[in-house]
């Protein structure tokens, strides 16, 4: 396949753990680059969850600069999220008024855990707020961000979904390849990505849809819709809600043949990449080869009641199937038909907006946590 009709994904996200040094029973060696080593903490509070994690960061990685923020603490275990929780969110819409009334003691909590668990100053602990959370409920974050500093010490920071768009791409693409990569993330609660512009500034791509949002909105509008039928009804959303907010942003994008490349990641491509890529998702740091139509074929999956593929190819291995099998299990727990189905017309509507069958589609291979965009901020903030 020539590589202008080429497609990549990325594999599933990586699961780290930290190294455990101790002095005095390790080498020399071993000791002189824990002396290297710093960890720092964050809380990053969205609409739809929070997250608290650890990070391990090599001094001298991460003056590499001219490397993508994933390259710069990959692919080592140093540097990648080695403790890292998902909690409901106290301020999301899941919360009710006397969970947002704790949110302040819940999140010191939290921060009280990172320190006592590793070492932690306050200095080393970040607090961040998406700003996709404000739309939502300003009054909850507002008193939110007025009480944790003197609890706490620690002054959340808001970070705007464009700064997220950004922060993402930087975490993904090395500054010398700016030039020919765009950048879309499917998430949860949005669509969010972009690319450089010839001037070397940012030029943000989003809309306030994800596979979790649209999902809620497609229930909205059609309570009665089934899951034969949702597949459908998204991708009519998905045509007369989300394309009209991202057709503008699109039309002042560089022509394919500018910006090459597409880098896709997300929850739900990487579901996609395991129902029909499940033994090359199974290999580490290796791309997954995607074509244009599989979004089109995961809604069709869906619509015929396997929203989870079928039975697994008699190519797997016996431990093959099992890490797949765990794989789909966690594809279940994250997505039900409804969501699958939402962000499936979702990435098969930017196929047919963003013209990827004209692109060489690229994507990274395994991501150090879940929230990429946490992890460029980290970078950027403590490197």
């Amino acid at each position: 396949m020539a590589w202008s009709r080429r497609a990549f994904i990325g594999a599933t996200a990586a699961s780290v753990t930290g190294l455990s040094l101790i002095p005095g029973l390790i080498p020399a060696r071993a000791n002189a680059q824990a002396n290297r080593q710093k960890t720092y903490g964050v809380v990053e509070i969205r609409r739809g969850g929070m997250s608290v994690a650890a990070y391990r960061f090599d001094r001298d990685q991460l003056g590499r600069r001219k490397l993508s923020g994933f390259e710069r603490m990959a692919p080592e275990p140093t540097g990648k999220a080695f403790v890292e929780t998902e909690l409901a969110s106290p301020l999301g819409p899941a919360a009710d008024d006397a969970m947002a009334a704790q949110s302040v003691d819940i999140v010191a909590g939290h921060i009280d855990r990172l320190k006592s668990q590793h070492g932690l100053q306050t200095s080393d602990i970040a607090v961040l707020v998406s700003g996709g959370l404000i739309d939502f409920a300003p009054g909850r974050v507002e008193q939110f961000i007025a009480a944790l500093p003197a609890r706490t010490g620690i002054t959340p920071e808001i970070i705007s979904i464009k700064d997220q768009a950004r922060l993402g791409y930087d975490w993904i693409v090395r500054p010398a390849d700016r030039r020919n990569v765009m950048h879309v993330n499917i998430a949860s609660g949005t669509i969010k990505g972009g690319y450089y512009d010839q001037h070397g500034q940012f030029v943000a791509l989003s809309a306030p849809y994800g596979a979790k949002t649209m999902a809620g909105a497609v229930k909205l509008r059609w309570p009665d819709v089934r899951t034969a039928t949702v597949g459908q009804r998204a991708s009519e959303f998905y045509g007369d809600t989300v394309a009209p907010v991202l057709a503008p942003q699109i039309a002042t994008e560089p022509p394919p043949q500018q910006r090459p490349t597409v880098y896709l990641t997300g929850g739900i491509v990487t579901a996609t990449a395991v129902i029909f890529r499940p033994k090359a998702i199974l290999q580490p740091h290796h791309w997954v080869e995607m074509q244009p139509d599989d979004f089109a074929n995961l809604l069709g999956l869906i619509a015929s009641g396997t929203p989870y593929g079928g039975p697994l190819p008699a190519t797997l291995t016996g431990e093959e199937g099992d890490r797949v099998r765990d794989a789909l299990h966690r594809v279940r727990n994250s997505f039900n038909p409804h969501e699958m189905a939402a962000g499936a017309a979702i990435g098969d509507g930017l196929a047919r907006q963003l013209r990827f069958d004209q692109r060489i589609r690229l994507a990274l291979p395994q991501l150090a946590g879940t929230q990429i965009w946490v992890s460029q901020y980290l970078l950027e903030k403590f490197g």
